[in-house]
């Protein structure tokens, strides 16, 4: 099964979600961000979906979240 990728990074000044290179949410904050995403991958495993959450920091590091699967 595919996973879902989701990537909270931050761009012109706002924390965007993006799926697939779609954007799919944005926020003035990151943590508000990561709430979107992680709303979002957890609808998906509740639809029997694996879902991972990368974070892109302003600094460059890169922070990747446990997959999150179906219950």
């Amino acid at each position: 099964m595919p996973i879902q990728e989701y990537i909270v990074r931050y761009v012109d000044d706002l924390w965007q979600v993006r799926l697939g290179g779609r954007l799919v949410g944005g926020n003035q904050n990151k943590m508000e961000a990561l709430h979107v995403a992680d709303a979002l991958a957890r609808d998906g495993a509740d639809r029997g979906e694996h879902s991972t959450i990368t974070i892109r920091d302003v600094d460059g590091s890169i922070i990747e979240l446990p997959t999150i699967r179906p219950a």
